[in-house]
């Protein structure tokens, strides 16, 4: 019976894509090149198990061969463990002897201090017993009690009197008037003038709801007096169109004026027909709101001084108009270093999760700089969970300084680096420093979807391009930057990409690309440089040079051969290292 033909050419393609898949599993998983290694061995054995896989007619021949591989690791896996754990063993019988050496001396050491702290306790028991005997014979009777407690009742001089007026009869009995007069006021006055503490923690939480409740009320009166503006101005717009004849339409007209209402805004000139001074002459909020205002600030003063920092840190989250809600408070709070226990806040952080807390919804936290510090913070004590909140319900001022802050992060710790890329590429995104969004993705291994968002991201320059690929080196993103995408031109052309990567320390990367355009087949190489219309020749040139001083002579001789074989070109020096071609070849 006869097996089938064999295809070699698809033979040749299977065992070039599974050479290729085997070397990149080895520089991913960074196997070394020599040695056992059980990465390397994992790699091998999935290889093994595609080309049984592919083969037909000899597949349970290989089958066995693999089992007698595997059932041969396994063996010498099990000898390399029974010989550590031997080894063990023999090192703790070899240690034994000198363990319980220093055990019987460690024990002689015990028993000498036990001994010096029986000696120094019966010492001190017996000069215990000694004083209780002493005390016991010098205790005084029930009559030398009494005596004594007289002499100690005697009188010496009265706060405010003089030594004499302290033995006239009359200027004590007008000193106790005057001492019950006194006290008589101080109770009318605790009775008038002073509450007690529950009554002022009641009074600051009725205040900060009604201050909760008064910025609820502002932005809903700015709402309204938007809704009013914009009723106004269709009012004014039907009136005009009346006015003007009703020639256009109604509905073309209202259409055409209806697009300038979403740019509508609310200012303080709005309604001049409404006497807004009167208005804030009967507000309450303007009565003696300097007043208000200071004691305000005194209040949180008190309690940051009195080290209640939580307590300190929503009062000023709290304060009206923001006054306390700037980067001096930050500074201050920053500045206090406390012993805390475990589980409990640091002071700024407490401060900014106050500022969070206090934020609308829809609104942002005032400034670039409190964000960047509430981050920063939040990222030293190992909360990332407090700034994914602050990121995703937009309570943070977006900058470009905020998503490298970020970016500084998961370079620091690789644990939460793809939570922090996500967050980063949300920063940047918004901001639109779209390379650093798409490096984001990249970073965390969804080239496709940069390479996605280049697309459809317009703005993307061949510079961004360039700084996305040299922040991120792949092959895989350097091949999908210079084919074409779904009937787009590629981002880069191919030796433009080459030649600026060997320029800037990537010379493996550019080689590496070079080398699987020449291994894709014949005629795909002289394709490739022939439509390369952002490489010039003498780049070509560099390129087949650094080939040759890496020593891939076969590579750089394709390169020369296509060059030389266009008309019109020609070898003006016989030393391979100063080629020149004519350029108008390709023109």
């Amino acid at each position: 019976m006869l097996s089938p033909p064999i295809n070699i050419a698809s033979k040749n393609a299977f065992l070039e894509t599974l050479r290729e898949h085997i070397q990149h599993e080895k520089d991913r998983l960074m196997c070394p090149a020599e040695g056992p290694d059980e990465q390397r061995n994992i790699i091998y054995s999935g290889a093994f198990n595609k080309i049984i896989e592919y083969s037909t007619a000899y597949k349970a021949v290989l089958t066995a061969i693999k089992k007698e591989y595997d059932d041969f690791i396994c063996a010498i896996k099990k000898t390399d463990r029974d010989a550590k754990l031997e080894q063990w063993r023999l090192k703790a019988m070899l240690a034994q002897p000198t363990s319980i050496m220093y055990c019987q001396r460690r024990a002689s050491q015990l028993q000498e201090r036990i001994a010096i702290i029986q000696r120094d306790t019966a010492k001190l028991q017996a000069e215990l017993r000694r004083l209780q005997d002493l005390r016991r014979d010098n205790k005084p009777t029930l009559h030398q009690e009494i005596s004594g407690s007289k002499t100690l009742q005697s009188v010496g001089q009265i706060p405010g009197l003089t030594f004499e007026e302290s033995m006239n009869p009359a200027a004590l009995a007008k000193h106790l008037e005057y001492l019950e007069q006194k006290r008589a006021n101080l109770q009318i006055k605790r009775k008038s003038e002073y509450v007690s503490v529950s009554v002022k923690s009641d009074l600051d939480n009725k205040m900060r709801f009604t201050m909760d409740q008064r910025d609820e009320l502002e932005v809903e009166n700015e709402r309204l007096h938007l809704r009013y503006k914009q009723i106004q101005f269709v009012n004014d717009s039907l009136i005009t169109w009346e006015k003007t004849g009703c020639e256009v339409p109604l509905l073309d007209f209202l259409t055409s004026k209806l697009k300038n209402i979403l740019d509508l805004k609310v200012g303080d000139n709005d309604f001049p027909g409404i006497n807004t001074v009167a208005f804030e002459e009967d507000d309450p909020s303007k009565v003696n709101e300097a007043e208000l205002l200071v004691d305000y600030i005194e209040r949180f003063i008190g309690l940051f001084e009195a080290g209640e920092y939580e307590a300190a840190a929503f009062h000023a989250a709290k304060s009206p108009h923001g006054v306390l809600r700037n980067t001096e408070t930050m500074e201050k709070f920053k500045a206090v270093a406390v012993h805390q226990s475990q589980g409990e806040l640091p002071p700024l952080l407490l401060f900014f999760q106050a500022l969070m807390i206090s934020v609308h919804a829809g609104k942002q936290l005032p400034g670039e700089t409190l964000s960047v510090e509430a981050v920063r913070c939040a990222m030293q004590h190992n909360v990332l969970e407090l700034v994914t909140h602050w990121v995703t319900q937009k309570r943070l001022t977006y900058s470009e300084a905020l998503g490298d802050e970020i970016c500084e992060h998961s370079d620091i710790q690789p644990r939460t680096s793809d939570t922090c890329l996500a967050l980063a590429h949300i920063i940047y995104k918004a901001c639109g420093v779209l390379k650093k969004a798409a490096l984001c993705m990249c970073k965390r291994g969804m080239t496709s979807s940069a390479i996605e968002f280049i697309y459809q991201n317009k703005g993307f320059t061949a510079g961004d391009c360039l700084f996305v690929l040299r922040a991120c080196p792949s092959l895989a993103l350097l091949q999908a930057m210079t084919q074409e995408n779904q009937g787009q031109n590629a981002l880069l052309p191919l030796g433009f990409a080459c030649h600026a990567l060997l320029n800037s320390d990537l010379e493996d990367l550019a080689l590496q690309m070079v080398e699987k355009i020449h291994s894709s087949g014949q005629g795909t190489m002289e394709k490739v440089i022939l439509n390369d219309t952002g490489c010039s020749v003498e780049n070509w040139v560099e390129i087949a040079v650094r080939c040759e001083q890496r020593r891939k002579p076969l590579l750089a001789q394709e390169i020369y051969s296509i060059l030389l074989s266009q008309t019109g070109a020609m070898l003006l020096s016989p030393s391979t290292e100063s080629f020149k071609l004519m350029e108008h070849v390709f023109m």
